[in-house]
């Protein structure tokens, strides 16, 4: 016979007592499997509770699996599987899952995602913005001025190009840049990292040839492979991509798609210069292959002459530029766009429409809203004298610390960026370890070149840190190095 028994002056609910109590029962074996429980009439009978009390009780305990209910019969006490509880790491799974995922081979080429928590290192190697220049109370009242105003329609499905009055602001902005496009050529994306996987995805045909920069930026190299693209790589020199070799590698590869950084190239902070870029189009045009133009950093000019994107020169429509607001604003909205061609714009939205039904509303237009108050804009102005600056200390102190007979660097015109190379033929495997042993962290070389290099190089970001710790950065890195030469981890060539 079940007995309950009710506790009147518990704050917990009625029905809720009779539910632990059952399951008390049950799992004591006081109850087994197929004992049948009181109807709802004779439980509330029982207990003094109105019957649909009782009711709900049966109904909650069976969707938690421990009773069977039918109709016009009294519950059943059922066998119930047993809850798993916190995962164990000593259990192994029932699937096998090296042999049925697809993708197992770039994740051990490539790695998984890492996570730092030494905050004794001075990083370099994270592309982060210092969250002290970013305006974070400006942009949270843009956003809640758009909920405010807009409402629910931003909280439904929305259109897979974007938001249309942010895609209208873009076409803006780019004329700024020397670029004239409307606004069905303009895809909002979540970051420029999906606009580079929907134009990949779109000519994923397996073995189609693809050209890229050597070295170039390292999270194109797990999409190559996972949609079984073959890389062309063209190395880069003071100008920007060899032109001279790309025209032959188009010849004898017959590749479909070229993807170029022109403007601070990542990892090399090189800038393409004017007349490359006027022939890299013209080959485009010459060969009829799209150029996927990469203007993630396009704001971030700091010396020099401005040079336009060549997406600026495409009257044929060739060019698929890509850009994003996460590397000079926050990199947790994940915002970017492509600009292209209408009819590629089509198939990339239906694309991205597939994996994701439409993008978030809501971020894009508490973004519209943050640019066209001139927010923006007043940020751009900010953030570039304020990386001015650090960049010029950076170098500054690259100059001061590191001997030029044993590394050479680049100097950057723009962006967060500064590519070292140690001046000798490596033999070692202990740099990276010798760096952080000497208490900072930088983005290890190998790691941008699709193939293997014979060469040692570190790519610094600048993009987190203030002007002390870069200084200071700088100096622990040059206490490296020597330690490194010191220690015959080199050979001269």
């Amino acid at each position: 016979m079940l007995i309950i028994n009710l506790d009147e002056k518990s704050r917990e609910p009625k029905y809720k007592q009779i539910i632990q109590q059952v399951i008390e029962k049950i799992n004591s074996q006081t109850l087994s499997s197929g004992d049948k429980l009181p109807s709802t009439r004779n439980l509330a009978q029982m207990t003094g509770v109105h019957r649909s009390t009782a009711a709900l009780a049966y109904q909650e305990l069976w969707s938690l699996g421990y009773v069977d209910l039918k109709p016009n019969s009294c519950p059943v006490v059922r066998e119930r599987k047993e809850i798993t509880g916190r995962s164990s790491s000593n259990v192994e799974g029932a699937i096998r899952w090296p042999e049925i995922s697809s993708s197992d081979n770039i994740i051990d080429r490539f790695g998984g995602i890492q996570s730092y928590n030494d905050s004794s290192l001075i990083d370099f190697s994270t592309m982060n913005i210092d969250i002290s220049v970013l305006p974070f109370e400006s942009f949270r009242c843009c956003l809640n001025e758009a909920i405010y105003k807009i409402g629910g329609e931003l909280f439904e499905y929305g259109d897979p190009m974007g938001y249309y009055p942010l895609r209208k602001y873009i076409c803006k902005h780019l004329e700024n840049h020397g670029v004239s496009v409307l606004p069905e050529e303009i895809m909002i994306t979540n970051g420029t990292q999906q606009a580079i996987d929907l134009v990949l995805k779109m000519i994923a045909i397996p073995g189609k040839k693809i050209v890229i920069e050597s070295p170039t930026y390292k999270e194109i190299f797990p999409l190559l492979d996972l949609y079984k693209l073959v890389p062309v790589e063209i190395p880069v020199n003071e100008n920007g991509i060899d032109l001279d070799l790309l025209e032959e590698k188009i010849l004898t590869e017959k590749p479909v798609l070229i993807y170029t950084m022109p403007n601070f190239q990542n990892p090399t902070s090189i800038t393409t210069s004017q007349e490359s870029r006027e022939r890299l189009i013209s080959i485009s045009e010459k060969y009829r292959i799209p150029i996927i133009e990469d203007g993630f950093q396009e704001e971030m000019k700091y010396f020099g002459k401005t040079a336009l994107p060549v997406k600026s020169m495409d009257k044929h429509k060739t060019v698929i530029y890509c850009s994003s607001f996460s590397k000079v604003l926050f990199p947790g909205v994940r915002v970017g766009w492509i600009a292209a061609d209408s009819q590629c714009i089509k198939r990339l939205a239906s694309l991205r429409h597939f994996s994701e039904i439409s993008p978030s509303m809501i971020l894009q237009a508490g973004l519209f809203n943050f640019c066209s108050k001139g927010y923006y804009d007043r940020h751009i102005s900010r953030l570039n004298r304020t990386y001015k600056k650090r960049m010029k200390i950076a170098i500054d102190s690259l100059n001061k610390y590191m001997d030029k007979n044993l590394v050479y660097w680049h100097e950057p015109s723009g962006g967060y960026l500064i590519w070292i190379k140690l001046l000798g033929a490596c033999r070692f495997k202990d740099v990276e370890r010798i760096v952080e042993q000497s208490g900072v962290r930088v983005s290890m070389g190998d790691r941008y070149f699709y193939t293997d290099t014979d060469s040692v190089f570190f790519r610094l970001s600048i993009s987190s840190l203030n002007e002390n710790s870069i200084s200071e950065g700088i100096r622990r890195l040059e206490r490296a190095v020597d330690k490194i030469f010191s220690q015959g981890e080199v050979n001269y060539e």
